[in-house]
């Protein structure tokens, strides 16, 4: 699944293309693709994209009128740059044409994605952001994690909450954890203060390098020109089981944490014991 890098990628490849562009064309390929209508898709025709903002792994397509589109990428899905004659990609659900012959292409072939359209932008954040999705993992600070002291839930398990942290999945939970030493079934409740700054600093810093590099493209990710993610071949931990760790050799260990997959270092994240804490 997209996460955040992968999401703010096709974010920052459609900024600059396609705001102040006005709608000249909408194509509904298939319906069910729309998980809410305000109104219909063919009432975008004639407003202006001004921007394109992103939470979590959301993208908030704001338009003039204060319209605005809401966007997710589900397990599989893209948003491509299309130009007039460029054949349409299989599973595409839904074409915004724009001034100057742009075109956007939306498929997901598992449709585990969708869109959702607002007559309002508070709507929209109303709907997919209060209450729902905690901080940006992007802007995450040590102090957004204080409650996790009266929480008795593993690292993992909070940390693919989207409430607690938005925009962390499989990839990036596990890149940053193998990063800042942590286990992921280390009770929250018992990280100190120092390993919870530990944990936002890596967590930042992952994400960015991922960024710097367009992403993970492990199969179907592409940003909207089609590029692939390069940072798959940075990745330490991710996949590797069985494989030594880069930073100490010993054998990575492959199990299964929260419902997921999950790769560790049992030297390096060794878990602490019963009554201690991780400082």
């Amino acid at each position: 699944m997209p996460e955040l890098p992968e999401v703010e990628a096709v974010r920052r490849t459609l900024i600059g293309t396609v705001d102040g562009r006005q709608i000249e064309g909408v194509k509904v390929l298939r319906r069910d693709y729309f998980r809410r209508m305000a109104f219909p898709a063919e009432q975008l025709l004639g407003h202006t994209l001004r921007t394109i903002g992103r939470h979590g792994k959301r993208l908030f397509w704001q338009f003039d009128a204060d319209v605005c589109m809401v966007s997710h990428l589900g397990m599989s899905g893209r948003i491509t740059l299309r130009m007039p004659g460029d054949a349409c990609l299989p599973h595409t659900h839904l074409i915004i044409v724009l001034a100057g012959g742009i075109h956007l292409h939306f498929s997901d072939p598992r449709r585990f994605g969708g869109v959702w359209l607002y007559n309002r932008g508070t709507d929209a954040v109303a709907e997919h952001v209060q209450g729902r999705m905690g901080v940006d993992a992007l802007s995450l600070r040590e102090a957004d994690l204080i409650t996790w002291s009266q929480k008795a839930t593993c690292l993992k398990a909070e940390l693919l909450n989207q409430k607690t942290v938005a925009g962390l999945g499989n990839i990036y939970i596990d890149e940053a954890l193998w990063m800042a030493q942590l286990h992921p079934l280390q009770s929250v409740q018992r990280l100190g203060p120092e390993s919870r700054a530990r944990l936002v600093a890596c967590i930042g810093q992952v994400l960015r390098a991922s960024l710097d590099r367009g992403g993970t493209t492990l199969r179907d990710y592409r940003d909207a020109k089609a590029n692939r993610g390069g940072f798959a071949e940075s990745l330490a931990v991710y996949g590797k089981a069985g494989q030594p760790c880069r930073r100490c050799g010993t054998k990575l260990r492959g199990l299964v944490v929260a419902q997921r997959s999950t790769v560790v270092c049992p030297k390096c994240q060794a878990r602490r014991k019963r009554g201690e804490h991780a400082n």
